[in-house]
């Protein structure tokens, strides 16, 4: 049952936007002798993918292909992020190694390399902020406590320096649930400084993160998701970066409310449940729905989905 319903139409981003530190789109056939996917600098950004056969192939030896939608599905969840990827895991993306006709079957994915942003605070500074334009904020790494005897030593006496092994436990969980699938997010250090994984040594935080062309989008208990102008349907199938029920800054869903002071009201099935409602689909209706409790009572809460629309097709 969904309350309060609102209907995402995802608009259709299967060209990357210019700022998204994005490469230019590329094209592989993907066989079960030559299955990687590799991005020399950046991580990768999967955009489309058919399941294809070659042609002439006899038709008493068609293989029964799976969906597009499936195969985008498979080679996405195994290779966005990673700087290189084997669709040849464990299993196989829609039986492409399949001894059966192997011969007759590829993958035609396009795809693009996004590029890494760094941003390092020293234990002292305070703040920095993670920036992403129009895009979403998606981290890949962080890392709170010291493991070279360099970054931040400027001033600092080499006691201060010699713990090239410490790092809090729990950072990039920490700073996914603040920043992830925002446009914009501050990064405050005493939020890491709660605890100290290493006594006596001058830390400092490091965080990565790449900015991906999602639309970002909010609905809270009445209103529904509205657009300026009627979109036609995604073209291929939604992919859901980030979802969150709860509140995570001051201003959203703020008007005539009271009840904001807690910006760290986090749901973690948020994402798990919107997958299920929207991941691989063309449209699907998003909403706030019992499933997803009351994270923080006394909050007046919202529901965010981070989203875009890829290629089930890929056309260069």
């Amino acid at each position: 049952m969904l309350l309060g319903q609102s209907i995402l139409i995802a608009k259709d981003h299967f060209f990357p936007v210019p700022g998204y530190g994005m490469s230019e789109i590329q094209r592989r056939f993907l066989t079960c002798g030559d299955p990687s996917l590799q991005c020399d600098d950046g991580v990768i950004m999967v955009y489309g993918v058919k399941f294809s056969t070659i042609e002439n192939m006899p038709s008493n030896e068609s293989p029964k292909a799976c969906s597009d939608t499936e195969a985008f599905n498979g080679v996405s969840k195994r290779c966005d992020g990673n700087e290189r990827c084997e669709v040849e895991t464990s299993g196989s993306v829609c039986d492409l190694c399949n001894p059966a006709y192997l011969t007759y079957i590829f993958l035609d994915v396009t795809y693009g390399c996004l590029e890494s942003k760094k941003v390092t605070t020293c234990e002292s500074a305070g703040v920095v902020h993670l920036e992403c334009g129009d895009g979403v904020v998606f981290l890949q790494k962080a890392l709170y406590g010291r493991t070279d005897s360099q970054t931040c030593s400027q001033g600092r006496p080499p006691s201060q320096l010699t713990n090239t092994k410490c790092s809090q436990e729990g950072t990039l969980a920490l700073w996914s649930q603040r920043c992830d699938g925002k446009q914009t997010c501050e990064v405050n250090m005493r939020v890491n400084q709660i605890s100290d994984p290493c006594p006596g040594i001058y830390k400092y935080l490091d965080v990565t993160y790449i900015c991906l062309p999602a639309t970002h989008d909010y609905t809270h208990k009445h209103p529904h998701l509205t657009h300026p102008s009627p979109l036609p349907l995604c073209k291929g199938v939604i992919k859901v970066f980030h979802a969150n029920y709860g509140r995570r800054d001051d201003s959203t869903c703020s008007a005539g409310r009271h009840e904001l002071s807690n910006q760290n009201c986090l749901q973690p099935k948020t994402l798990d449940v919107v997958k299920q409602w929207c991941e691989g689909k063309s449209q699907c209706t998003v909403g706030l729905d019992p499933v997803f409790g009351d994270p923080c009572q006394g909050t007046y809460k919202y529901l965010e989905v981070s989203y875009t629309c890829l290629g089930g097709s890929p056309t260069v």
